[in-house]
């Protein structure tokens, strides 16, 4: 997930070799795979994907991860693996006569449902719609990733505060989601300001402490 982030960073005459190896980060493998679903799951919730993804991301998911979807990758809480496991084990390819939703992309409506009751699940329903409340899984699966201490927190804000369809500037979407405008001008700042780099680096973790998947 953070690979070509961190190749862009390395582009920079700023950010040197040395810098560059500070920012790598190992993660566990479920860990890895569980969040790389719930991204790509959520895509089309923050205007990155259409349907599909939500389909792709599930087909995945349950091909990687197998017998053990059941299991809780660390440091995830219980009840919010459990969810994901659930939606992933009813998840059920399209048969013959299934109608895909026009305008969403290859997706049943089955499928739709599925995703938008994970969405709704994770994101909570605060009278803002499953698209609103799916950049809420998607900002708290991120800011969790940066809060555990697997992806350096630059990187991981950079892909944070990258929600193209989220609705920043609403205040009623919660912490999750005006978070981000913080969160994008900590990002910004980052490269150009090497003296205020460590500060700015706290700021990206407080926030990702604020929101995650306990908040």
């Amino acid at each position: 997930m953070e690979r070509n982030v961190l190749r862009g960073y390395l582009m920079r005459p700023e950010i040197t070799m040395a810098a560059a190896d500070g920012m790598r980060r190992t993660v566990p493998t479920h860990r890895d795979y569980f969040d790389d679903f719930l991204f790509t799951a959520t895509a089309m919730a923050v205007g990155e994907g259409d349907g599909y993804t939500f389909v792709r991301a599930c087909l995945a998911y349950k091909s990687v991860v197998g017998a053990e979807l059941d299991n809780t990758p660390p440091l995830v809480p219980p009840a919010v693996a459990a969810v994901v496991s659930d939606v992933v084990g009813r998840f059920e390819g399209r048969s013959r006569g299934d109608q895909r939703v026009p305008h969403r992309g290859n997706i049943t409506r089955t499928q739709l449902d599925l995703a938008e009751e994970m969405w709704m699940t994770l994101g909570e329903d605060l009278g803002d719609g499953p698209n609103a409340a799916g950049a809420r899984v998607h900002s708290r699966m991120l800011s969790a990733r940066i809060a555990d201490g697997f992806v350096h927190p630059v990187v991981g804000g950079h892909i944070w505060c990258d929600t193209p369809a989220a609705p920043a500037r609403r205040p009623g979407s919660g912490r999750a989601i005006t978070v981000l405008d913080d969160v994008d001008a900590a990002v910004r700042t980052w490269a150009a300001s090497p003296a205020e780099r460590p500060e700015l680096e706290r700021v990206i973790l407080d926030a990702a402490h604020g929101v995650g998947w306990n908040r």
